[in-house]
C-alpha cells in the first residue's frame, strides 16, 4: 500500500505545480491519476477508511473536470492578491482542496491509453539488491539460474538454448517481499524496473484496458534489458468462466497474446506476476510460456526475522539482556511487513517514554511486549492451509 500511497501524492504535488505554472491540461491530468490511485487505496483498505479514500477519489475527478476547461493564470493567486496556500487552489471561483505531498518531477500526460515512463517506469536503478533481503534463498537461487546468470555467462547459456528472462510467478501471503524482491531483480541484474497493478491498467472504456497492458508489455520489451512487475495480478488476469466479463476475457487474451512473441525479441525481459491470491488466476497463465516460474514466497522463518530485526534496530540502543534472537523466535507466524512494523512501533514507544522520564533514548523489552500488544500477526492458519492446499493442487 505504501506504492500506491506515494503515487498519489506524487500526482496530487504534480497538479497543484501544474495549476501553479498555468497548465490546465497538465493539471486535469495528474489530478485524475490523484484519483486512480486514491482508488487502489480503497480496495486495498476497508471500512472508514476505504470509504474515505474513495471520498477522495471522487474530490479528484471533480477537480479534474473542473481542470478541463478552466483557464489558469500563469501564477494563480487569490482574490485577496496572496497567493494560495499549498492546501488550496482556486478553480472557476470555488476553493479545491489539494492535498500537500512531496515534489517531484513534472511529466507530460501521455496520450490517452498510452503508458509512458512517469505512469509506469518507477526506476532506473531501485536502490534494493539481495542484500537487502532477508531470507527467500530459494527464490534468489531461481532467480539467478532464470536471470542473472544467463546474462553473466552469455556464452554457456547460448550452448545450451537458455535465453534470460521470462515469467515468474509471485505467489504468497500478504507483507512479504514480493514487491521488494522485484526491486531486487531489477537492480542485480541493472534494468530499469516497471511496476502496473490491475487497478491501474483496468479501464470502464471499451478496449482501453487491453490497450493499455499491450503497450505496457511492449514499451519494457522495447529495452534491452527490464523487469517488468505486474502486481495484484489475479485481478488482471482473473479465472474465466462463462460468467466472467468481456474485460477479463480479453485481457486474460491480449497477455497470452503479447508474452508468445518473448521468443521472437532479442531483448531481455523478465515479467513478475504477483499475487495473493494464485486461485483467482486463469489457468492458461500456468501454461508453459507464460508464467514458467513459479516461487512461493511465504512466512519468513526465524533466521529471516532475527535479519529483518537487526537491520531495522541499526544504530538503535538496546536494553542490557534484550535478546533479538529471542524475539525472532516469539514473532513465528508474523509477516515481513509485521516484523518491521513492530520494531517500528518498538521505537516510538522508547521515543515517547524517553522524552517523558527526561531519560536516554533506549529500546526496552517492555517496549517490545507493548509493541506486540498493538500489532498482532497478519498471517493466520488459515490463510497458509489455503496456500498449502492451493500448492497440492495444482504442483504436487
Amino acid at each position: 500500500m505504501g506504492f500506491y500511497g506515494d503515487r498519489k501524492v506524487e500526482h496530487e504535488t504534480e497538479c497543484e505545480a501544474a495549476i501553479r505554472a498555468g497548465d490546465s491540461g497538465k493539471a486535469a491530468f495528474h489530478a485524475a491519476k490523484a484519483a486512480e490511485f486514491c482508488y487502489a487505496l480503497a480496495q486495498e483498505t476497508s471500512g472508514p477508511v476505504s470509504a474515505s479514500y474513495v471520498s477522495m477519489a471522487e474530490g479528484w475527478l471533480e477537480i479534474a473536470e473542473k481542470l478541463k476547461t478552466a483557464k489558469l493564470p500563469k501564477s494563480v493567486a487569490s482574490s485577496d492578491g496572496r497567493a494560495n496556500s499549498p492546501g488550496e487552489q482556486r478553480l472557476g471561483g470555488a476553493t479545491s482542496p489539494l492535498p500537500a505531498g512531496g515534489a517531484s518531477s513534472p511529466s507530460e500526460p501521455p496520450s490517452p491509453g498510452e503508458p509512458s515512463d512517469s505512469e509506469f517506469l518507477i526506476s532506473a536503478d531501485t536502490g534494493v539488491s539481495f542484500d537487502d533481503i532477508d531470507g527467500m534463498a530459494e527464490a534468489k537461487a531461481a532467480i539467478r539460474d532464470m536471470v542473472v546468470n544467463p546474462m553473466l555467462q552469455p556464452e554457456k547459456a547460448k550452448a545450451l538454448n537458455i535465453k534470460p528472462g521470462g515469467g515468474v510467478l509471485l505467489y504468497g501471503p500478504p507483507g512479504n517481499g514480493k514487491t521488494m524482491f522485484g526491486k531486487a531483480i531489477a537492480h542485480e541484474i541493472k534494468a530499469p524496473f516497471f511496476f502496473a497493478s490491475g487497478a491501474q491498467l483496468r479501464s470502464k472504456w471499451h478496449g482501453e484496458s487491453e490497450q493499455k497492458l499491450s503497450r505496457l508489455i511492449h514499451e519494457a520489451q522495447s529495452r534491452p534489458v527490464a523487469v517488468l512487475f505486474l502486481d495484484e495480478i489475479d485481478g488482471l488476469l482473473p479465472r474465466r468462466t462463462e460468467n466472467s466479463s468481456a474485460v477479463d476475457n480479453r485481457l486474460v487474451t491480449q497477455f497470452l497474446a503479447d508474452v508468445g512473441g518473448f521468443k521472437d525479441s532479442p531483448n531481455t525481459l523478465l515479467i513478475l506476476g504477483a499475487t495473493n491470491k494464485p486461485w483467482e488466476i486463469d489457468d492458461a497463465v500456468f501454461r508453459t510460456g507464460r508464467f514458467d516460474e513459479k516461487i512461493y514466497i511465504g512466512v519468513p522463518d526465524a533466521e529471516a526475522r532475527l535479519g529483518m530485526l537487526r537491520r531495522a534496530f541499526k544504530g538503535v540502543a538496546l536494553e542490557e539482556g534484550l535478546s533479538l534472537e529471542d524475539w525472532a523466535e516469539k514473532l513465528e507466524m508474523y509477516s515481513g511487513s509485521d516484523v518491521v512494523g513492530l520494531a517500528r512501533k518498538a521505537c516510538q514507544i522508547a521515543f515517547r517514554r524517553s522524552i517523558d522520564d527526561n531519560t536516554e533514548p533506549l529500546v526496552m523489552t517492555d517496549d517490545f511486549e507493548k509493541a506486540r500488544g498493538t500489532i498482532p500477526s497478519s498471517i493466520t492458519p488459515a490463510m497458509l492451509k489455503q496456500f498449502e492446499e492451493f500448492n497440492r493442487k495444482r504442483f504436487s
